[in-house]
């Protein structure tokens, strides 16, 4: 029985309760701005947007609709895409008071129907930027992209003072065994 809380209490001292996840986007500003030809040109915005339950930039630089949602990021196109050979013509997503988790991946997800679009389109800039590029696609409208924002779990690593105490506290029980051992 004692063995058995024991390795009950090391567990949950290791690696803690589960707590509930924060949310990642809703109620979050985000700062979108149309790129165009190059990262470092401006084309339409940048507009800052509080996540909600609607569709955050209707029809924004004149080609698409953005709707965020807590983990996923819709753009539907409002109209006809035109070939542009040009380095970069996309969004740049970014997290203006650095509040998102550090630790969300942007994936595709695979219900995306905007042709020719691909994972490697999507790139961070920084941990709190991501870059959509459509550059030298086609698109059309009612096509969309779909981007889900996934948190990736990191291992609990327990602080000094938790292994500071497991350690008093495995020190105690080794000591009275010890104790035990030499009465019997």
């Amino acid at each position: 029985m004692r063995s058995t809380l024991l390795t009950f209490s090391l567990v949950a001292c290791l690696f803690g309760g589960s707590a509930e996840a924060a949310p990642i986007l809703l109620g979050q500003t985000v700062q979108t701005t149309y790129l165009f030809p190059t990262t470092s040109t401006i084309f339409a915005g940048p507009t800052n947007s509080v996540v909600g339950p609607f569709v955050e930039l209707p029809n924004f630089a004149n080609l698409a609709d953005v709707d965020f949602s807590d983990t996923n990021i819709r753009i539907t196109l409002t109209r006809n895409a035109n070939v542009n050979n040009v380095a970069f013509d996309g969004f740049r997503f970014f997290d203006i008071f650095g509040t998102i988790p550090n630790n969300v991946n942007a994936v595709l997800n695979p219900s995306t129907t905007y042709a020719g679009f691909m994972p490697s389109r999507l790139a961070g800039g920084d941990q709190d930027t991501l870059f959509v590029n459509l550059a030298n696609l086609p698109g059309l409208t009612g096509q969309f992209i779909s981007i889900d924002l996934v948190l990736t779990t990191t291992p609990t690593v327990p602080e000094p003072a938790t292994l500071t105490l497991l350690a008093g506290g495995l020190a105690t029980l080794v000591a009275r065994r010890r104790h035990s051992k030499r009465r019997v």
